[in-house]
């Protein structure tokens, strides 16, 4: 059964939320950057609007409605994965701080073997818009079970002879630890149980239990605020990544960063060979 395709640009009731420092302490230990002097400031990760934003969207991609029914909505919730996330920082939140945050539906799409249900949030402060979040959330088994139809691609244009792949500018291993899950859960209010319990991980068609996506994008950002921005979160202007593989706790992530232009670089992460961050794309100052 397809998502309601009504929901499409469906606004939601605007909430607010007061970030406490025990809120950044505790979001920032478990992403690694518990050293960063800047957090012991009051300043938050610029990924941590996820902690309040989370508990707000789980209430739209679990609604019924949206789903087709009490049923259904919890199979679907069962087999939702994360796809993608793209963050526009455009101000540092700060202990204190009371954001007020909205959130919409902005895209339903038919991919075959599931579908995409895009989700939009904007947050404020004092009526001036701090970050912005898309998300990508990608839902197994439903849709209409056709591969999409793919636009002919033009021919690309051949790279002119002699020039370099993109130059590595920062490298860096992450080791993932054991217990990585349940305390991203309690630090980013992402309880969902493919996370914290074999049994429905396995349920869900996973191998076990599962590493929170924007735990491991949380994790490479840090890594790159700390080894290329000088450990300064404010001058990490938007961050997008595709996640293309699962990470599971006690693995070692491979991040490479490449140059790409003045105030920008891409970035990959990889377990084993295997890729499970691709199109990293930070804007930088």
């Amino acid at each position: 059964m397809e998502l309601n395709r009504d929901f499409i640009s469906k606004g939601f009731e605007r909430r607010s939320h007061i970030i406490t420092q025990d809120e950044i302490a505790k979001y920032a230990a478990v992403i690694g950057g518990a050293g960063n002097t800047a957090y012991a400031s009051g300043v938050a990760p610029p990924s941590f609007p996820v902690i309040y934003e989370l508990p707000f969207l789980e209430t739209i991609w679990s609604d019924p409605e949206l789903n087709g029914g009490k049923e259904q909505a919890k199979k679907n919730v069962l087999m939702l994965v994360h796809g993608d996330q793209k963050m526009t920082f455009v101000k540092p939140l700060m202990a204190g701080m009371e954001v007020a945050f909205s959130a919409e539906v902005s895209d339903i799409q038919d991919k075959g073997s599931g579908e995409v249900l895009a989700l939009r949030t904007q947050s404020m402060v004092d009526g001036e818009i701090v970050c912005e979040s898309n998300w990508g959330l990608f839902v197994r088994g439903i849709g209409s079970g056709k591969k999409p139809e793919r636009s002919a691609k033009k021919p690309s244009a051949p790279k002119p002879a002699g020039s370099a792949a993109p130059q590595t500018v920062f490298t860096s291993g992450i080791d993932v630890p054991a217990d990585i899950t349940p305390r991203y859960a309690d630090a980013s209010n992402d309880h969902n149980p493919i996370h914290l319990n074999e049994d429905v991980a396995k349920e869900a068609g996973l191998k076990g239990v599962v590493v929170h996506g924007l735990c491991t994008m949380s994790m490479a950002m840090q890594k790159i605020i700390d080894g290329y921005l000088g450990g300064a979160p404010e001058n990490l202007k938007s961050l997008a990544v595709r996640f293309s593989a699962p990470v599971y706790p006690g693995d070692t992530l491979n991040l490479e960063c490449f140059e790409a232009g003045q105030n920008a670089i891409k970035f990959e992460a990889s377990v084993g060979g295997m890729k499970v961050i691709k199109g990293g794309f930070a804007e930088i100052m």
